[in-house]
């Protein structure tokens, strides 16, 4: 199956006077199966409503990526796979990081085990905020579109 690929427009379309870097990354679902609420990013600088996600570190397994970005952006550790979901790439201009980004990412859907939390540092709060949606409420929630692709994904598990 061939990689989707989307490019952003508007204010997060690549910039042509930017250096693109590209990154190995993860995009991750989690879901509080107690009642089926989904965990999603409001950014406080930027303009963004995502999903969880980050790069993959040298020594880094997809999966090992996947879990530690959960854990420092909303500190819950304890995560059980449900699934891997379809791979993206994505082309934008990352506000924060002040790049245009071509991101290879992995998809992963976790459920949370338990609500156990590790505190999360002063710099993750400061980037954004944790919030819990229903699906409804995901309709309008500003995913990007790679991210509503791994959601439309997960229908069929």
């Amino acid at each position: 199956m061939e990689i989707p690929k989307f490019i952003d427009t508007g204010k997060d379309a690549p910039r042509e006077d930017i250096k693109t870097i590209e990154r190995d990354a993860v995009t991750i679902i989690v879901r509080n199966p107690k009642n089926r609420k989904y965990l999603g990013l409001r950014w406080k600088k930027l303009d963004w409503e995502t999903f969880i996600t980050g790069g993959i570190e040298p020594g880094q397994s997809a999966e090992q990526a996947a879990r530690e970005e959960v854990k420092e952006e909303t500190g819950y550790v304890n995560l059980t796979l449900v699934s891997e979901l379809p791979r993206y790439d994505a082309l934008f201009y990352h506000g924060g990081k002040q790049v245009n980004r071509l991101a290879h990412f992995r998809c992963f859907f976790f459920d949370l085990i338990d609500e156990e939390q590790v505190e999360v540092s002063n710099k993750e709060k400061e980037i954004h905020e944790p919030v819990w949606l229903s699906e409804d409420e995901l309709k309008d929630f500003n995913l990007p579109e790679g991210h509503r692709f791994t959601f439309e994904n997960i229908k069929n598990i």
